[in-house]
């Protein structure tokens, strides 16, 4: 595997986004690099519009990085794609309380009056972060590790593996101690301990940023184990520093 640092659960944190990056940069130095976003990069937070754009501009940069679609952006991707008055408003009903109106809101958008000219505006305006989203891959793989937002259905190879279940699966995933054909690295379920843990199959990264201050990325070089670097914002300024994971094997 190339050098790759996998993101975990950004949820809008660019003040968190911008100093993990910045310590990303210092710790490759002159090396090739492939930086993998694990998903939600968007909502609850305050500045996912602005997250999008260093996310956008990371991957024009860095070649052979990728970004993985959550079940955040699947939200906001199923409001504007709604077919119906009826579909947008249900997707609206599932979006909005669950940080869409956050997310209008970084976009200069009042979460109320018509979906459909909320929609319409916010296609219109930002056709780049649109076009982004949906480009998003569900799965990266390497030849140790497979890179998804949720998880993996522990029945079946990863062949037979369905978008939706990786961005969506939770305790079937989780309650799984057997052997997998990869080992999973994965956000979407924030850690009891808001620290990266490492299990006997898996490796979980969504260490809470939006409410701990704590935003994770695993760093992977052949032959040594995973590091992992996580920031801080309890002090007088956002600190990042390697950390040691919780090892749950």
């Amino acid at each position: 595997m190339p050098l790759t640092y996998a993101i975990g659960d950004v949820h809008g944190r660019r003040d968190l986004l911008e100093a993990l990056l910045a310590a990303i940069s210092d710790d490759r130095g002159q090396r090739q690099a492939q930086i993998v976003f694990l998903g939600d990069i968007i909502d609850r937070g305050p500045e996912s519009r602005h997250c999008l754009e260093i996310v956008i501009r990371t991957l024009e940069t860095n070649p052979g990085s990728r970004l993985i679609q959550g079940n955040h952006e699947e939200f906001m991707l199923a409001f504007l794609s709604a077919g119906t008055p009826e579909e947008r408003q249900t997707a609206a009903h599932r979006w909005l309380p669950n940080g869409g109106s956050e997310t209008l809101n970084s976009y200069g958008i009042a979460d109320t009056g018509p979906y459909e000219k909320i929609a319409e505006k916010l296609a219109a305006e930002f056709p780049a972060h649109i076009t982004a989203l949906n480009k998003a891959d569900w799965m990266v793989e390497t030849g140790t590790h497979a890179f998804v937002h949720g998880g993996i259905d522990p029945h079946q190879p990863l062949g037979r593996q369905d978008a939706l279940t990786t961005r969506w699966i939770r305790d079937k995933f989780l309650a799984f101690k057997g052997r997998l054909e990869k080992t999973v690295v994965h956000g979407h379920t924030m850690t009891e301990s808001a620290l990266p843990e490492l299990h006997g199959n898996r490796i979980a990264l969504d260490t809470g940023a939006v409410y701990t201050g704590h935003l994770t990325c695993a760093i992977f070089e052949d032959g040594a184990p995973p590091r992992f670097l996580a920031t801080d914002d309890h002090g007088a300024a956002i600190e990042v520093s390697e950390i040691r994971p919780l090892d749950c094997r």
